[in-house]
């Protein structure tokens, strides 16, 4: 059978060109399935009202090919006749409205409700009528039905409002559509009024068109495994090994028996990379933080090494590699970088968030060197390349060296007056006591999240308090009066009673729901932030202290109570003691105002 010339485009909203999907759709309906559900699956239709009209679209183009091929039984197209074996039958205007008759003959309309509802109600022909719907639905796909090509305009396949969104979005083609949905990510953001549901109603749209199952987007960064990660034995087995070999042809004695055993023993019980890795981070990271750090770093690397170094080993890692990677992390391509807040591994999700900033690529550098160095004083690499290269980075040249992320005195009070102004609630209670806590102690949020009532004491010289800090290593804090009183007040809020007479056992920062349950990072962040950006915005501060107090978080509370103590003229060693700092230097490096003023005083004095 030779193909009919194509008709013209359909012009309604909902169905513009014919696709194998419109008769599967009209194929549906005459099984008797649910008209929305049919929508739904075939045409991408979700709302009742729309699903309506697209259905009286498809069947209205469907008729006009049937009418144009001389077909006379065209009326049937886009009925659902329904032969329930005892139920009733309605008047015959009622079958005629429900089917949408109007305009057919009475005589027509007679003979469709009769061999739909026949005077003995026997379902065979019921079933008669509906084989001859689907037989001329088959014959006029055969016809008329275009098969939706990748290069086809998305136009012609989309409902009117949609396809605008998409070619206004960039999205031309049903091929351009297809492939930045399979590359993952949060394709649909500069569609409007598009999410996540909707979005995923596009998805399964589009896979009907052309002709395939949805399948999920492939992550665009995972550790493969093969040989260059996982199987390739670790450079120390294989040195031992060779070793022992060489050593035993040559048969030089017991020197050359003693040296052979102490090689054949790898300080290390690993085959690959990964695991070697894993080791790393169990002997050297001395928390949680620290490994999950290491842990993403390494990673990075071992993606890098697999992506960029067509999956080069540590060991093969060259002096012009570790070049090469730095000048990566200092201007990352944009496939490295997250469309999508994704777990690692899984679609849309890559190794960075964005662009790094300086001191995170020195950060990075200054961790993947030690690990090498690591693995090479446990005998698994052989070489260090990172040790013949320069990896000093400088110093930031946009960072301005004596501005710090903190709180000033007149933004300070302006917080507290807009906190003071708020309802009494738990959370009232609670960001009062941080914000005037940690501005007097100057803890870090994992310290105050650990602590409890019990690290406190009252001792000869005043109230202190037990830190177990960074590095896993203990120091005493001071504890002075703000603080204090800022912990009694919220005591009192939380039902616990005075700080003595409280369970040793409460936590300092608990829950707003249960004043004995701790919180996490998370939670005091979101918290936190939440509280100072409500607070600024509603500040009468000048704009511009506005514009850089809007991304104040928890630890800006901490150097607030460094430049405070700075600027009150506490002396260094005794800030940097408070704080935990591993050298003075540190402390000046981060809080210099103390010696830059009195650098300036001096000169000012001889050069005045």
């Amino acid at each position: 059978m030779t193909a009919i010339p194509s008709s013209p485009a359909p012009s309604g909203r909902f169905v513009r060109r014919l696709g194998p999907h419109h008769f599967a759709y009209l194929r549906a309906v005459a099984e008797g399935l649910d008209l929305g559900d049919c929508a739904r699956r075939y045409l991408g239709i979700e709302h009742g009202h729309e699903a309506k009209t697209a259905h009286q679209e498809a069947v209205d183009a469907v008729r006009a090919v049937a009418r144009r091929r001389g077909e006379s039984a065209w009326r049937l197209v886009g009925l659902s006749i329904r032969v329930p074996g005892g139920a009733p039958r309605p008047s015959l205007e009622a079958f005629a409205q429900h089917h949408g008759l109007d305009g057919f003959s009475e005589s027509e309309v007679l003979k469709l409700y009769e061999e739909a509802f026949p005077a003995e109600r026997k379902t065979t022909r019921g079933q008669r009528l509906r084989e001859r719907q689907l037989a001329l639905l088959r014959r006029l796909e055969g016809l008329a039905a275009e098969t939706p090509q990748p290069s086809d305009l998305v136009a012609g396949w989309f409902e009117e409002a949609l396809a605008a969104k998409l070619v206004t979005a960039g999205f031309l083609t049903l091929g351009a559509l297809n492939a930045r949905i399979s590359a993952g990510g949060v394709w649909w953001r500069a569609l409007p009024a598009v999410g996540i549901a909707k979005a995923r109603r596009i998805e399964r749209h589009l896979a009907t068109l052309l002709l395939r199952e949805a399948q999920p987007a492939k992550p665009l960064f995972t550790l493969s495994a093969t040989p260059a990660l996982w199987g390739v034995p670790s450079p120390s087995r294989a040195f031992h090994a060779s070793g022992a070999q060489a050593d035993g042809a040559s048969g030089d004695g017991v020197v050359q028996e003693a040296t052979t055993t102490a090689l054949a023993r790898p300080l290390l019980d690993v085959d690959s990379d990964l695991q070697a890795v894993q080791s790393w981070i169990q002997a050297r990271a001395g928390s949680t933080a620290t490994a999950t750090l290491y842990q993403r770093e390494a990673h990075r690397l071992l993606l890098w090494l697999q992506y960029e170094c067509r999956g080069a080993t540590l060991s093969q890692m060259s002096v012009a590699d570790c070049g090469d990677f730095m000048a990566f992390l200092q201007n990352i391509p944009a496939r490295w970088i997250s469309r999508v807040r994704a777990a690692p591994g899984t679609p849309g999700w890559a190794p960075f968030r964005g662009q790094l900033s300086h001191g995170s690529c020195r950060q990075t550098i200054v961790i993947i060197a030690s690990m090498f160095a690591w693995l090479q004083s446990a005998q698994y690499l052989s070489a260090n390349p990172w040790v013949l290269v320069n990896q000093a980075t400088g110093d930031d040249p946009g960072k301005k060296m004596l501005d710090t992320k903190a709180l000033s005195e007149a933004a300070m009070l302006e917080v507290l007056r807009f906190i003071d102004a708020q309802a009494p609630s738990p959370s009232r209670a609670r960001i009062r006591f941080i914000l005037l806590f940690v501005e007097a102690v100057g803890l870090r949020s994992a310290e105050l999240l650990s602590a409890t009532l019990g690290d406190l004491r009252m001792e000869p010289e005043g109230w202190v308090m037990q830190v177990h800090g960074k590095g896993s290593k203990n120091r005493m804090a001071a504890v002075p009066g703000q603080a204090l009183h800022a912990l009694q007040e919220y005591l009192l809020v939380r039902g616990l009673g005075s700080i003595q007479a409280a369970p040793h056992t409460a936590p300092l920062l608990a829950s707003t729901n249960d004043p004995m349950a701790p919180v996490g990072y998370q939670a005091l962040y979101e918290h936190v932030k939440g509280w100072l950006a409500k607070a600024v915005r509603a500040s009468s501060l000048p704009a511009n202290e506005r514009e850089r107090l809007a991304g104040a978080t928890t630890h800006w509370l901490r150097h607030t109570f460094g430049t405070r103590a700075i600027a009150r003229e506490v002396p260094l060693d005794v800030i940097q003691a408070q704080m935990g700092h591993a050298s003075i230097q540190t402390t000046t490096a981060i809080y210099g105002r103390a010696p830059i003023k009195r650098r300036v005083d001096e000169l000012g004095k001889a050069f005045g």
